[in-house]
């Protein structure tokens, strides 16, 4: 019989994609784990803080009742230029539904990731209230409102750190995790080379800028009147919006920053979700998310049982 194992867990941001982590969580503790650490960036310091509160059965039932109406209501949009939610909704329902959570009274140690933009600097946050913690830890850029916390003016962790390994580090446990909810697909290449040939190169055209400034317009205008965006273009590709070429930047930067995380500190264990299972958003999703989570829980611990290089 297999000893009892402890694990440090590192839960990456990832949006909606991070209901995963609950999956993920859930699979390590049926399989005898004791998770003994927990660092989290936006949506996995969430979660992970959600845990250690002993709070997450109750915030797993929520969450599988959430529809597209739900999530909707839940979105209090705004007019800002820093931001198009101001993201004190939800966590006033979670606080009404949850009640006051203190990461002090924590068994197991807890640390959750933002950015400070005044300083440039990668801000570790180990005590207060979970729910401002939360906050700040899940500013992301150009779609939520930055949090205030003091003199400090703060957005998403994962913009310096979408896996935040090195709050685990040296690790305490048996055992370092890694739940990367940025993963690329099996097979995906990092680099291709390409021959440029005279004559490739376009100019975009007049009704090319037109459509792309006409999707920015409207992408902003669906999310500020909560409608179904129409889409008039069917090739997609030609026309990304300006929201859009901002945070698919953001999520390939997240990308690589994910694959060089792992690649220096060498996780006793991978957990790889790939991007492409959900985005942003779709909270609506929860009970497909959770078994994304459990079912590459379950491959990874397979995987490490069968080889345990770093056991």
């Amino acid at each position: 019989m297999e000893k009892s194992r402890t694990v440090s867990l590192a839960l990456g941001s990832g949006g909606a994609r991070g209901l995963a982590h609950i999956g993920v969580i859930q699979v390590f503790e049926e399989e005898g784990f004791r998770i003994g650490n927990i660092a989290g960036s936006s949506m996995g310091a969430c979660v992970g803080g959600i845990y250690c509160a002993n709070k997450l059965p109750t915030f797993t039932d929520w969450v599988l009742t959430l529809n597209r109406r739900e999530t909707l209501r839940l979105m209090d949009f705004t007019m800002s230029t820093q931001g198009v939610i101001k993201g004190r909704k939800v966590l006033e329902h979670l606080k009404g539904m949850l009640g006051e959570i203190r990461i002090e009274d924590f068994e197991i140690p807890y640390t959750a990731v933002a950015t400070d933009v005044k300083t440039k600097q990668e801000v570790w946050m180990r005590n207060g209230d979970l729910y401002s913690v939360i906050r700040a830890s899940s500013s992301i850029p150009t779609l939520m409102m930055p949090s205030k916390l003091g003199d400090r003016i703060l957005i998403d962790g994962g913009v310096l750190n979408p896996l935040p390994l090195e709050p685990l580090v040296p690790k305490t446990t048996d055992l370092l995790v890694a739940v990367n909810i940025n993963a690329n697909h099996e097979g995906h290449q990092r680099y291709a080379e390409v021959e440029v040939k005279d004559g490739d190169q376009k100019e975009q055209t007049e009704e090319e800028t037109s459509a792309y400034t006409t999707r920015m317009v409207n992408t902003v205008k669906g999310w500020l009147n909560m409608n179904k965006i129409e889409e008039t273009d069917s090739n997609q590709d030609t026309t990304l919006n300006y929201l859009g070429m901002l945070n698919k930047t953001y999520d390939f930067m997240q990308d690589r920053m994910c694959e060089q995380s792992i690649e220096i500190h060498r996780p006793d264990i991978v957990v790889n979700i790939p991007r492409h299972v959900g985005t942003t958003l779709e909270f609506y999703r929860a009970e497909e998310m959770l078994e994304e989570g459990r079912s590459a829980a379950k491959k990874a611990i397979e995987a490490w049982r069968k080889n345990p290089i770093h056991a």
